[in-house]
């Protein structure tokens, strides 16, 4: 689908009967190709996400709700729900402003992409349905959530069922407008996204800083219908504006679909089919790469400096300049890392000052968010896993090239997480210390999990060997360990540490030498073997 072909437009537009004639022809030839989803494939569809709900998705719904109306966890969630709701609507909008650049909500494979968006059709027509799933979609998950938490405090007593019901109607609106955002995020350039994320965030710490700006700020509206504390006929206001706000967002559902452009949509329709394929084969880390962000910025920034660098902290100095420079040449996955890190220190910090299973919860949550954030700093390692197997062109072995690469990631992790710490520490209080001990460790370990799972390699095929049992075939499993492998150990580390820490500090400091010695030689054993 070339500029020039899209460029094409017919001298009369396409009644909406003669769109739905092309679109139903397109589909027949779909299904003769056998590219489309016969009625078996459906049904077993339908079957195996009812068999998951039942077996995996209800289960830990039902430990959630138990939790939360725990008398503790109940009077946290009514105390910090109002803002907690109110900031997680902000960071939805920006976050789904910011995906709309890798993957839109208006998207088809590309065989539908060229064959009925690049005809003459309105594409407020021909790409109706995939938008309609989406809105439906985030509209339901949103009524979900919204009603699941209040039905927890409705059965708490700290709220009365007509406010629960309000509150999930928010939640339906909320998706709504998300999805709006979703479509704006898919037809802006890159500046424009950078900069609505950059206005909604703005707003949303414009919000917490002046409580005076609830009645003007969509995040003050979904505070302010929070079920806990909610007064009779006081939900109608904000319920009001959001709902003007999601009656603008499909209203200009129409005019964004018809903006978008066709290479646009055929690129992202080809890079999503590539990455599927490569996630099918079990190629997880090439299917990643795909939606790596290309740097485009900075390339007057000199990575090795003056003379090489050397005269400055010798080669330590050279590869932690280089892989900043390098770092910031993209500059939205840097912002990211250091918001991730901030983030991760701030979930340590909660960890900590916790008791029970909250500190499990919230330690798991910072092993994910700190492991995704420490990726944009720890690119070198895969540099140094490519020239494992080359000639030693820097003059260093590979074990010391991992060495030097990790600087960066040690300092960056360890910086903005000591300062999402000291955040969190202001914000609820707690033992210092502790919470930047664990903090620190927790960084070193997740760095060391970074080289392991850098080393990885493809998936071996012995993995895709069956392996019967009398539930079925559990080589699926197998696999999915496997590509999670990292993110597992990472969990089971930092919270086995910060869960020690907070309970005394000496024992964390004695599990994070194990691990760290564990996981350190796991990945010396995979660099030496690449």
């Amino acid at each position: 689908m070339t500029d020039a072909a899209t460029s094409i437009r017919p001298a009369r537009m396409p009644s909406a009967r003669e769109t739905a004639e092309s679109l139903r022809a397109v589909r027949v030839i779909r299904r003769a190709r056998s590219e489309g989803r016969s009625r078996g494939d459906v049904a077993y569809a339908v079957y195996a996400g009812i068999m998951v709900a039942a077996i995996v998705v209800a289960p830990i719904l039902r430990a959630v709700v138990l939790y939360l109306a725990e008398p503790a966890a109940s009077a946290v969630l009514a105390d910090v729900g109002p803002a907690a709701s109110g900031t997680v609507f902000a960071l939805a909008c920006a976050a789904f402003v910011a995906l709309g650049g890798v993957r839109g909500p208006a998207l088809m494979t590309p065989f539908l992409t060229f064959a009925v968006v690049g005809g003459g059709h309105p594409r407020r027509r021909t790409l109706l349905r995939p938008m309609v799933r989406a809105v439906l979609g985030l509209a339901l998950a949103g009524a979900a959530i919204s009603l699941l938490l209040g039905l927890v405090l409705v059965t708490v007593g700290s709220a009365s069922v007509g406010a629960a019901g309000a509150f999930a109607g928010a939640g339906a609106l909320v998706g709504i407008v998300c999805a709006g955002c979703w479509l704006l995020g898919q037809l802006a350039s890159a500046a424009v996204r950078a900069g609505v994320a950059g206005g909604v965030l703005a707003s949303a710490i414009l919000w917490a800083a002046l409580p005076g700006a609830s009645v003007v700020l969509p995040w003050g509206w979904i505070a302010e219908l929070f079920p806990a504390g909610v007064v009779s006929g006081s939900a109608i206001g904000p319920l009001l504006g959001l709902g003007v706000l999601a009656v603008v967002a499909l209203a200009a559902i129409p005019l964004l679909l018809d903006g978008l452009r066709g290479p646009g949509l055929l690129a992202q329709a080809q890079r999503w089919q590539t990455a599927g394929t490569l996630a099918f084969t079990g190629d997880l880390a090439m299917a990643m790469g795909e939606f790596r962000a290309v740097p485009r910025r900075g390339r007057g920034l000199a990575a090795l400096g003056c003379g090489g660098g050397r005269r400055r902290g010798g080669l330590v100095g050279v590869f932690a300049r280089r892989d900043l420079v390098g770092s910031l040449r993209t500059p939205a996955r840097f912002v990211l890392a250091c918001a991730g890190c901030l983030g991760f220190g701030l979930l340590i910090a909660v960890a900590v000052g916790a008791s029970g299973v909250a500190v499990w919860i919230a330690a798991c949550a910072a092993a994910v968010v700190g492991f995704l954030a420490l990726g944009v700093w720890s690119d070198g390692f895969r540099h140094a896993a490519e020239a494992a197997s080359a000639p030693a062109l820097y003059g260093v072995s590979t074990l010391r090239l991992v060495g030097l690469h990790a600087v960066l990631p040690v300092i960056g992790g360890v910086l903005f997480s000591a300062g999402g710490v000291v955040i969190g520490l202001v914000l609820w209080g707690g033992g210092a210390w502790l919470a930047l001990g664990a903090a620190v460790l927790s960084v070193l370990l997740l760095v060391l999990v970074r080289v392991y799972d850098s080393v990885k390699g493809p998936l071996p095929q012995e993995l895709m060997a069956p392996i019967p049992t009398p539930a079925g075939d559990a080589s699926a499993l197998v696999v999915a360990v496997w590509q999670a492998d990292a993110v597992i150990i990472t969990c089971v580390a930092v919270g086995v540490v910060t869960a020690n820490v907070a309970s005394g500090g000496v024992a964390g400091v004695a599990w994070a030498m194990v691990f760290g010695v564990v996981v350190g030689w796991m990945a010396r054993r995979r660099v030496l073997a690449s």
